[in-house]
């Protein structure tokens, strides 16, 4: 039984994936494919690696860089036109959105950064506490004999300032 997509269906879907980060359903919105079908040859690729289809693939990605150039300039002029009456924000989220694309479709590094942030281990805090808690009673040992005898002069009530202003 023959398959209903072509070699160049497999090659349009690999490109769209390296586009979409591996996204099966913006891949699959984006293509019109099922998503069963981008997940199965996602998997696929991930085992087998891309398509043999270089002449394809690249093809692909130029139809695609070229198509996604082409809607970025039409949105900047949509944006240059409309700047006083538009929400920029959304337009300038197009832009953005296609410049990451084309930049993946042409295979220029994509920097990410991810900021993890996790609390230590129930162990490491109690170890961490247990050595302030040390630290706090080592220094009041040491601050004890650095204490020396001080001489007490006792005033009388009417000595004491009493936060009122003189007359």
């Amino acid at each position: 039984m023959a398959s209903k997509y072509s070699e160049a269906d497999k090659a349009r879907v690999y490109v769209l994936l390296a586009t979409n980060d591996g996204n099966v359903k913006r891949t699959s919105r984006d293509s019109g494919l099922p998503e069963s079908t981008v997940r199965m040859w996602k998997r696929d690729f991930e085992i087998n690696g891309p398509p043999a289809l270089d002449e394809e693939i690249q093809a692909e990605v130029g139809d695609f860089v070229g198509e996604a150039v082409t809607v970025r300039w039409k949105a900047l002029r949509v944006l240059d036109s409309k700047i006083a009456d538009a929400k920029p924000s959304e337009l300038i989220a197009v832009i953005g959105v296609l410049t990451d694309k084309i930049d993946r479709a042409r295979g220029l590094a994509i920097g990410r950064v991810e900021h993890v942030h996790a609390l230590p281990s129930p162990e490491e805090i109690r170890e961490s506490l247990g050595a302030a808690l040390q630290g706090v009673l080592e220094a009041a040992k040491q601050r004890q004999f650095e204490i020396v005898d001080a001489e007490i002069v006792e005033q009388s009530l009417k000595e004491l300032p009493t936060g009122q202003p003189k007359e």
